[in-house]
């Protein structure tokens, strides 16, 4: 079987025809592809193939899990003799003290500055901040991000449509890609950003 954008398309059809199937699928798939996934669910929506409920909880969920899971690789690289030998814990018990009064905006903000959700979350785990506050921020951080875009993309693509199939959707991906890179630009420029440079 050839892979084509066509036959991606009709499956993607299929899946949406089981709401709990494409719930299941877009959660996973955010552990791959955030952006992607973020994507192809706006694209969803937009061709009415889709809740925006569903997309938007399925994707905040997944994205969600994987943030958990990020700081639970920081908590158990904690357990790590060799690892901590290697690091100045005297700077990551004054960087815990920094954070302290920090933790939330520099959470949320990580969300949405690219290259820096990696390292933060790990460093959280690592430093044990409370779980809990971790778990609230970056769940709504990703409702927050994940809601704008697919409501964004989805009404871009309703507008794209008028190009008629494969330039539609093109014009919408364009679109997507755009406000993502355009949205990160502007919380780089932002106060919280500084602070954490």
């Amino acid at each position: 079987m050839t892979i084509t954008p066509d036959t991606i398309w009709a499956w993607a059809e299929g899946v949406a025809q089981e709401p709990l199937l494409l719930a299941l699928v877009l959660a996973l798939a955010t552990l791959v592809t955030e952006d992607g996934t973020l994507i192809t669910g706006s694209l969803l929506v937009g061709a009415g193939m889709a809740s925006a409920t569903l997309v938007i909880s399925a994707v905040a969920i997944g994205i969600a899990a994987g943030d958990v899971g990020l700081y639970g690789l920081g908590a158990l690289a904690q357990k790590s003799r060799w690892l901590r030998r290697r690091l100045p814990l005297r700077k990551a018990r004054d960087f815990r003290r920094w954070l302290e009064g920090r933790s939330t905006p520099v959470l949320f903000v990580s969300r949405f500055l690219p290259g820096t959700r990696l390292p933060t979350y790990l460093t959280f785990g690592f430093l044990r901040m409370p779980l809990l506050h971790f778990t609230l921020v970056m769940s709504v951080a990703a409702a927050v991000w994940v809601s704008l875009m697919v409501l964004f993309v989805s009404e871009v693509q309703k507008a794209a449509a008028t190009f008629g199939g494969p330039a539609g959707v093109a014009a919408a991906i364009l679109v997507a890609l755009g406000a993502i890179i355009a949205t990160h630009k502007l919380v780089r420029r932002s106060r919280y950003a500084a602070q954490m440079e």
